[in-house]
């Protein structure tokens, strides 16, 4: 374990670098997206949009939320069946926090926040959501890769995010089968996973080896074949219910978008806040959604109603999930002060769970 006088300073100073970095690259991507653009056009777009169509947005949101918690609850079942009232709060809280923490860190939370050792342990939580992730990445990078196919060649952008939607597919692909893998032989996993990083830093090999075994001793268990049928359901239904609701918004901005062009925003949109980037995703889901609809509707009404539709969806989307996760940090399933240390706090989390582990495999 790192010694505990020393960690909070190098934390601090870790968090600090990775919020700048963050700010940095929102900074840039929101360059990148106004560069050029008629200011005042995109201000007169969003004075002229229609709004009831934000109001017909709003159920969207409240279903998305409503569908991730039961479906991450599917995957939690077979180690512990988390109360539902429990589930909504670290959920509602988690996803606050992965929207507004820089650099994804807000990833740790719900994992941290979920865990009730003995019973749930921090590896089994860390490898739900991932396993979440993994899914959702495959989805998403194939769906965009076949709404793509509607988009005529020579389309300016087009090759560069068909390649990214391919190299997004293969990575998760790639991760479904080191879990699988992993899943089936944790020894090797283990091992291969070492002699790659050792060339790079023993110390941290060794260190990472044993919160890999950890998290992947968290795998062992998973929902039985229904429950596995009823997760990729509810996944096609949860990015359904986001891809009618991006149409539905869209209208009020004068994008009549169909199925495939929606889905091809959304791919886009999910490809580029992938990118870490500062707090609420600032500048990277802008610069994505601008992208994806120059592919679907190109013309001069996405550089002024298109940057609108943007600014408005970002807003409806971070201001939905601070809406719900806000009422929940001030329940008695949040442990307030610890949020912001998810992810030291996992990651010790598994340094103790591998402890005990090999601790059990010696008696």
């Amino acid at each position: 374990m790192p010694d505990a006088a020393a960690s909070p300073p190098r934390a601090r100073s870790h968090r600090a670098a990775q919020v700048v970095a963050g700010l940095a690259i929102s900074a840039v991507a929101l360059w990148l997206t106004l560069r050029g653009k008629d200011l005042g056009g995109i201000g007169q777009a969003l004075r002229d949009a229609d709004y009831r169509y934000l109001w017909l947005y709003l159920p969207f949101l409240a279903a998305i939320h409503l569908l991730r918690t039961v479906r991450w609850g599917l995957l939690l079942e077979p180690v512990a069946k988390v109360p539902f009232g429990r589930l909504n709060a670290v959920s509602a809280v988690g996803i606050m926090a992965l929207s507004l923490l820089p650099f994804r860190l807000g990833e740790f939370a719900r994992p941290y926040l979920v865990a009730d050792r003995p019973r749930l342990r921090v590896s089994s939580a860390l490898s739900s959501v991932v396993v979440e992730r993994v899914a959702d990445g495959i989805f998403t990078g194939l769906l965009l890769m076949v709404s793509l196919l509607s988009v005529p060649e020579g389309t300016p952008g087009l090759r560069v995010i068909r390649t990214a939607g391919v190299m997004v597919s293969l990575a998760f692909v790639a991760l479904l089968a080191f879990l699988v893998g992993a899943y089936r032989n944790r020894a090797l996993a283990v091992s291969l996973a070492t002699r790659i990083a050792t060339p790079i830093s023993p110390r941290l090999a060794a260190r990472g080896a044993g919160m890999l075994d950890a998290f992947i001793h968290g795998l062992r268990l998973v929902p039985s074949g229904r429950k596995v049928a009823l997760f990729f359901a509810l996944t096609a239904i949860y990015w359904f219910v986001n891809v009618w609701g991006m149409q539905v918004l869209a209208r009020g901005f004068g994008f009549d978008l169909g199925p495939a062009a929606a889905c091809t925003v959304l791919g886009v949109l999910v490809v580029g806040v992938m990118i870490p980037a500062g707090p609420g995703m600032v500048g990277t889901f802008q610069g994505a959604v601008v992208l994806g609809l120059g592919l679907v509707a190109p013309g001069p009404g996405v550089a002024t109603h298109g940057v609108a539709y943007a600014n408005v969806l970002w807003a409806a989307q971070i201001g939905a999930q601070v809406a719900v996760g806000l009422p929940f940090l001030f329940s008695r399933h949040i442990e307030l002060g610890r949020l912001f240390s998810a992810p030291r706090e996992v990651e010790a989390g598994l340094e103790d769970e591998e402890t005990e582990y090999r601790a059990g495999q010696g008696r």
